[in-house]
């Protein structure tokens, strides 16, 4: 490894993201959420029974249905988006890197150290 990284990247990588530690092993595990995918139009959204409450007549549903892509506005599609890694913006050079990159890797570096800090005392 160069010695010429800052000391903090030097110390945080390739540290596992999630430490298990049993009496005799210590695992790392990753862990990803799969991308939702795009509903049917029409379909009912699932999960707003408490707001809208079901109605009494199928001809007449209250709860939201999706609608179709071009229906919403163009953010909205850049929500299933996943952030970047903390490897890609490793990977990534300083000019090129967006204020809002910089703060995602500032809050990854942050994450881990301070996993990796609990890991070492236990908690």
């Amino acid at each position: 490894m160069n010695s010429s990284q800052p000391l903090l990247r030097r110390l945080l990588i390739n540290r596992p993201l999630h430490l298990t530690t049993t009496s005799t092993t210590t695992t790392a595990h990753y862990s990803s959420t799969p991308t939702p995918l795009a509903m049917k139009p029409g379909t009912p959204i699932p999960g707003l029974t408490s707001i809208y409450p079901p109605s009494k007549d199928p001809n007449n549903p209250t709860a939201p249905t999706a609608l179709p892509r071009s229906e919403y506005p163009s953010w909205v599609s850049q929500l299933a988006e996943a952030p970047p890694t903390l490897a890609k913006l490793r990977n990534m050079k300083m000019e090129e890197a967006t204020d809002k990159d910089m703060r995602r890797y500032l809050k990854l570096v942050r994450r881990n150290l301070i996993k990796e800090n609990n890991a070492i005392a236990g908690i």
